[in-house]
């Protein structure tokens, strides 16, 4: 039983995530620190990555020869956040099976799905992660992001990309 579930909506995931990535634009044109910038562009791929693979989800996953598993043209799906069981489950199982973080990820995404057309009711356990392995690795880091944030129990997991900035340039302030 997942901690708790939300039903995320590609349209505005995309959106969400187009915002983010121009409110990081705006604060790289104001960074005259390279160890910061570079924690920046770091931010920036992550959040273009998810973002790619939200736009598969939406425009190609259902049409795409190399994913049969997701057989309905969906809109959105619906992940859940794990609870320590669950958590300790997942990380039993990646340790058992040799992964690391790629099959960590794998697995994560795999308890996390409450319901998204590439998983049904009959799929055995072994069929589901087999299943989940074989979508793109943008759409995997995307669905990890929002278990994660589900699987948390604090703060609204949005990032304020002018106010991190801000901190950190006080913090180097500070030290200097």
């Amino acid at each position: 039983m997942p901690l708790r579930t939300e039903t995320l909506n590609f349209d505005e995931e995309e959106q969400r995530l187009s915002e983010k990535i121009d409110e990081i634009d705006d604060v790289l044109e104001d960074i005259d620190d390279s160890d910061i910038e570079e924690r920046f562009r770091n931010e920036r791929g992550e959040l273009e990555t998810r973002l790619e693979g939200v736009r598969w989800a939406r425009d190609e996953a259902f049409e795409a020869d190399y994913a049969p598993m997701w057989d309905q043209d969906v809109d959105a799906v619906e992940l859940g956040g794990l609870t320590g069981g669950e958590f300790g489950r997942l990380e039993d199982d990646a340790l058992e099976s040799g992964g690391g973080q790629g099959a960590i990820r794998v697995y994560q995404v795999e308890m996390g799905t409450v319901d998204a057309p590439y998983l049904d009711d009959g799929m055995d356990k072994d069929q589901r992660i087999a299943t989940i392995s074989q979508l793109p690795i943008s759409y995997l880091k995307w669905a990890q992001f929002h278990i994660d944030r589900l699987t948390g129990v604090g703060g609204n997991g949005e990032t304020n990309y002018a106010e991190l900035y801000a901190e950190m340039r006080r913090a180097q302030s500070d030290q200097a």
